[in-house]
């Protein structure tokens, strides 16, 4: 497959994800609103913190996750049928296995963690307990589903991917319309929703990839190779998971213990709207995860290192644009949006938008590390640095923090893993890697950036502060974009994507 093709296929895959990503975005953020008038912000938090004990568990899942995607990428690009049959028998075994230790795991320690642990409001005990076990199931069902979606990535069948996240957020939007009718208890009723939701995605994407792809056809087996590499490989991969897992969930805990479930629900409301922001920069990410592995593969590392340097500067131009003036205007916005503000809710959702920022800088580097395959030294490094948040926040809360502080010292390990990431592809790569042109146009490049794009919709805030605030808004917005683009256009891109941006201008005006 030639250059021009991947990059096109590139493109054609990011179309398809936006698409997804709109329709999401406008059913996400109505049923948002829905489910939190429905269940209130203390029953949100409920659902919120007993879903997080699961997932206390689930980090061996993300490593197999990712150690899956990057094997059967990785044999499409060196195009052996006979291996990407057996990576996926593996793969699938080795997920079967992990969800019988999650199953036993959580119905032992977290069920312990549950009954004496948990910090509920009076009452809420049962609606907590049957919302952990529904999220066991709805786990052990997605660590099955795993290889399947891997595999519709791997071979970068993105439409498919589209249409059934859109399923998924058709079904949360019927099942939040649904929580408003019921006389019983509303927590127990959604929770049931979300579980059928996802068992009848699982089944779907299960038929899709047997049907298209003939290394699905799963029989129960392990090549004994394979197994041990892919066993290596996420085995390493562990350390930054449960990193990972510190940094989200762990302090999500933490904030319960000492905080309660009102703020555990404000800090959700911040982490889902910062979702939607980071979702249009993961399509376009997802899109370029397995050119990046495959020009590894075919030992490419010139096109690899333009694909990780171009797709983080782009993602960090994307979540500038998005987040900039969602910044500025956050307070009339979640009003807008939810009809009331939590408290906390506006400072945990600026600090959330600075963290995406640092994590997309660093994210096309993971999937070049990935590649490699090289996952001892990565993940120790970076598994302390980012483990550190846990007792680190733990510690400020008894030393009498907010929950505003501990949450923004989460931020600053993202800063920090992107240059140890560097100087590893640096070393793995034999010094092909350009890791001071990633300093130089992305990090630096972009983070100067990001105040320039700053100031002029920050004045226009302050200069309409007396103005009614949905024609602020208005006014912020389309000044962020068109001084965006502006200074994205004339300092962001080199010559050579100039040259490119005009073309393709120039062409869609034609066709007008």
């Amino acid at each position: 497959m030639g250059e021009s093709t991947s990059n096109k296929r590139i493109a054609q895959n990011t179309l398809y994800l936006y698409i997804r990503m709109v329709v999401m975005m406008i059913i996400g953020l109505y049923t948002s609103r829905v489910i939190l008038n429905a269940l209130g912000i203390s029953d949100l938090g409920l659902m919120n913190v007993a879903s997080s004990v699961v997932a206390m568990f689930t980090f061996l899942n993300s490593t197999l996750s990712g150690g899956t995607q990057r094997f059967l990428t990785f044999r499409l690009g060196e195009g052996d049928v006979g291996k990407l049959k057996q990576t996926f028998e593996s793969a699938m075994t080795l997920h079967l296995i992990l969800a019988f230790v999650i199953l036993i795991l959580a119905e032992t320690v977290g069920l312990w963690y549950v009954y004496n642990k948990l910090n509920l409001e009076p009452g809420r005990f049962q609606a907590a307990l049957w919302c952990y076990q529904l999220s066991i199931i709805s786990t052990l069902v997605g660590i099955i589903q795993v290889p399947f979606n891997s595999a519709l990535i791997a071979h970068e069948k993105m439409t498919m991917y589209a249409y059934m996240t859109i399923y998924n957020a058709v079904f949360n939007l019927l099942a939040a319309y649904l929580i408003q009718l019921v006389p019983f208890d509303r927590v127990i009723f959604y929770s049931t929703l979300c579980f059928l939701g996802s068992l009848t995605a699982t089944f779907i994407y299960n038929w899709y990839c047997r049907k298209h792809f003939e290394e699905c056809s799963f029989r129960f087996g392990y090549n004994k190779n394979i197994f041990k590499e892919m066993l290596g490989f996420s085995f390493w991969d562990t350390i930054g998971c449960l990193a990972a897992m510190a940094q989200g969930t762990g302090v999500n805990l933490v904030i319960n213990s000492f905080c309660g479930t009102y703020v555990n629900g404000a800090r959700g409301i911040a982490t889902q709207a910062n979702s939607w922001v980071l979702r249009f920069v993961d399509n376009f990410l997802t899109a370029t995860k397995p050119q990046i592995t495959k020009s590894y593969a075919s030992n490419d590392i010139l096109r690899m290192g333009d694909l990780v340097c171009y797709s983080s500067q782009f993602g960090c131009y994307l979540i500038l644009i998005l987040g900039i003036p969602l910044f500025i205007e956050i307070e009339y916005v979640i009003n807008l949006w939810l009809g009331q503000c939590p408290a906390h809710t506006i400072a945990f959702m600026r600090i959330a938008l600075l963290e995406a920022y640092f994590r997309t800088i660093g994210t096309p580097t993971i999937t070049a590390m990935h590649a490699t395959g090289h996952m001892k030294e990565l993940n120790l490094s970076v598994g302390f640095v980012l483990l550190a948040i846990l007792p680190v926040s733990y510690l400020m809360f008894k030393l009498g923090a907010t929950p505003e502080q501990v949450v923004l010292i989460n931020v600053l390990p993202w800063i920090i893993v992107p240059f140890i990431r560097l100087f590893l592809l640096r070393k793995f790569t034999s010094h092909q890697f350009p890791v001071t042109r990633f300093i130089k146009d992305t990090i630096c490049k972009t983070s100067l950036l990001s105040v320039l794009m700053f100031i002029p919709p920050y004045f226009a805030h302050l200069y309409f502060i007396d103005s009614g605030n949905l024609f602020r808004l208005f006014i912020v917005v389309i000044i962020s974009f068109l001084s965006s683009a502006i200074i994205i256009y004339s300092l962001g891109l080199s010559v050579h994507l100039r040259e490119i941006v005009k073309l393709k201008v120039g062409d869609a005006i034609r066709k007008l």
